[in-house]
């Protein structure tokens, strides 16, 4: 089963266990084609990979993130999506799609 935690388990890797964490995200703004929302206790690699794979995708026009402050903001990524496009539905598809590309490691 897979442990649903935010602490790191060396012990459930040796195990074979899925480790499970959540990403707390907040909507700061979801207007049309743009949406803009932050994510507490990420860092540049996890938003990185976001706005690369949001900017390859084909109907995403603009995709950013901002970290601000490292001690005192939370980092935000902005996403504005081609005309009649949804952006949250594009960022739940490559997200899924990340998830699946991550599923397959083995270590």
């Amino acid at each position: 089963s897979c442990l649903k935690s935010n602490m790191f388990q060396v012990e459930a890797l040796k195990k074979g266990a899925c480790l499970a964490r959540y990403m707390a995200m907040k909507v700061l703004l979801k207007e049309g084609t743009e949406l803009r929302i932050r994510i507490s206790d990420e860092d540049h690699t996890t938003l990185h990979l976001f706005r690369s794979r949001l900017n390859a995708h084909k109907d995403i026009e603009y995709c950013n993130y901002f970290s601000g402050h490292p001690d005192l903001d939370d980092p935000e990524i902005y996403i504005r999506a081609n005309k009649g496009k949804d952006p949250v539905k594009i960022l739940k598809s490559v997200v899924k799609e990340a998830s699946k590309d991550f599923s397959s490691l083995s270590l």
